[in-house]
């Protein structure tokens, strides 16, 4: 058998142009080799096909004729695992070319989205994808068995997407007297990187449940829970506590996907067997109640990062919430010279991306710019809200 062919993905005539669309999709149907890749790759898997040695390359073409608005933007998104011999702190790092142009590097410790901007002009012709990762590693040094391969990742998938152009559509809205921040805060539910958004809907008068609202959150952890949709979270076994402060308080780290949070639970309160049976069974719960949630597609949810994200990651989290439901998801990024702080501007049908005048040290994350969350969700709340009417 070979591997399943590239599927094309016509954009449908009603579709709104401002709405990303799939345009090729592939993925391993069995064994056998494929034409569209090079040098530096195993033979095909049941689901993957494992990249070797130092580097490796494919080739995929995208008919000229396909139906791209006035500039619409090209990416990919590869869903890779690395090889990781058995060490949970083992990485692998990833430089990618495209069309002989390094578009990317990245260190990959999990199961995630390599995502990377096409060139537009690329279109109608083979379109070159190279790997560089010199952390490949062979099984047989590691473990006993026979494999000598220097495995760096598995490749499982492939999409690429057309992405509409800059937004058109900008808020920023004061929040008025007489409205309660309350309400159209606990509309959003955080997904991280930290707690800042948690501790912003706290101060606001609200305080909805949320599984991430309190939780370090790395992007790729984030990832990770998406991909995998939360299986195994609240395994007893993977969950261990620190005790912390001055008043000591029970920090629990959760090694499946490598979170950590607050349980706002003191050692002079309980008993850490009592606070592992209820944060478990809370995990539990809050895993399942997400899912119907991601489902359901009612919730904002809200991203920022200190440092800010790569537009194609935040393009590639999107869609991936897409895949659960209608989902919207609005990225908090610092203000520019060309963004005032409390804009939000709409990328695409779901999508906004938001301008603060600063975030709060990681260090001291209850230092929020209060006013300035306030102006960007009620603006969010509103523009999200007539995009999705």
């Amino acid at each position: 058998m070979s591997a399943a062919p590239i599927r094309l993905h016509p954009r449908n005539a009603v579709e709104s142009s401002a709405a990303p669309a799939l345009l090729a999709e592939f993925s391993f149907a069995g064994g056998g080799a494929s034409p569209q890749f090079g040098d530096g790759w195993g033979l095909p898997e049941e689901i993957m096909r494992w990249s070797l040695g130092d580097r490796s390359n494919f080739t995929i073409s995208l008919p000229p004729h396909l139906p791209l608005h006035h500039d619409e933007r090209i990416a990919a998104s590869i869903l890779a695992a690395p090889y990781l011999a058995q060490n949970p702190k083992a990485s692998q790092r990833i430089t990618v070319w495209v069309n002989d142009r390094v578009v990317h590097q990245t260190v990959l410790g999990r199961a995630g989205l390599i995502s990377v901007s096409i060139p537009s002009a690329a279109l109608g012709a083979p379109i070159s994808f190279r790997f560089e990762h010199p952390d490949a590693v062979s099984p047989a040094t590691c473990s006993h068995v026979d494999d000598c391969r220097r495995l760096a990742f598995a490749f499982r998938r492939l999409q690429i997407w057309s992405l509409p152009p800059p937004p058109g559509r900008t808020f920023q809205l004061e929040p008025l007297a007489q409205a309660n921040p309350a309400e159209y805060m606990a509309q959003f539910d955080s997904l991280g990187d930290n707690c800042e958004f948690g501790i912003a809907q706290r101060l606001s008068g609200c305080e909805p449940l949320g599984l991430l609202r309190f939780t370090a959150t790395p992007l790729p952890a984030l990832v990770d829970l998406l991909l995998h949709e939360f299986e195994g979270l609240g395994d007893p076994a993977t969950v261990s506590f620190d005790l912390r402060g001055d008043r000591p308080e029970y920090i629990l780290t959760e090694h499946r996907y490598g979170l950590t949070y607050h349980t706002f639970t003191y050692a002079d309160e309980m008993p850490e067997d009592r606070v592992r049976r209820r944060e478990t069974q809370k995990l539990t719960l809050m895993r399942r109640r997400m899912r119907d949630e991601l489902r359901d597609g009612r919730r904002i949810y809200t991203i920022k990062y200190n440092e800010g994200l790569r537009d194609e990651d935040v393009w590639s989290l999107f869609l991936l919430l897409r895949h659960f439901g209608p989902n919207r998801l609005l990225y908090v990024t610092r203000a520019t010279p060309d963004h005032a702080p409390g804009t939000v501007e709409l990328l695409t049908p779901g999508l906004a991306r938001a301008y603060i005048d600063r975030f709060a040290p990681y260090d001291d994350a209850a230092r929020v710019s209060l006013d300035c969350w306030h102006m960007i969700c009620r603006s969010a709340a509103e523009l999200l809200r007539s995009d999705m009417a």
